[in-house]
Formats: C-alpha cells, structure tokens, sequence
C-alpha cells in the first residue's frame, strides 16, 4: 500500500519536484558541485517534460513508448556527459547498473 501511495504522490509531482528528487540524489552520488547542479537540473527538468510528453503520445504502445524513452535517456546521458567528469560520469553509470 505505501508503494501505491509514493507512486500515486509522485504522479501528482511538477517536473520541477521530480527534478529536485533526482538531482538532490546525484549530488550526493556524484558529488556535484553548485554548478552543476544547476545544470543537471536543466536537462533533467528538461528530460522528464520529454517522458511525459512520451507517454501522452504513445502510452498505449508500449514499443514506442520504451523506444522514445530510450532515446530520451540517451540524450540526457550525452548532455550529462558534457557537465560531469569522466569519474562522475563513470560513477553514474555504475550506478545504473550499466
């Protein structure tokens, strides 16, 4: 049931407070500085208005959905590449699991 909730609040979250979640989350892991944070919160804000957009326009196919969510991330992760260091980058993607 409290999975339900959180799903349900994050939901209802701008785009902006989801931003916030996740950038507050790699500052920590990757020990962002105030720079860029800012950044990292432009293209997350950015990359999440995107998903959203995604799955309005093609949330009952499931197959474009992951192929436009795909290209999505892979975008974010090129911007992210070009504000981060190498180490950070690396840091990131282990992260992921990658």
């Amino acid at each position: 049931m409290a999975q339900a909730q959180t799903t349900q609040q994050k939901s209802m979250m701008t785009a902006e407070q989801k931003a916030d979640e996740s950038v507050a989350r790699l500052k920590t892991d990757l020990s962002l500085t105030d720079d860029q944070v800012a950044k990292v919160k432009v293209i997350t804000v950015d990359k999440i208005n995107k998903v959203t957009a995604a799955h309005k326009k093609n949330g009952a196919d499931k197959n474009r959905l992951q192929a436009a969510n795909k290209l999505i991330q892979d975008e974010y992760e090129t911007q992210l590449k070009g504000i981060v260091t190498e180490d950070q980058f690396n840091k990131y993607l282990s992260s992921k699991g990658h």
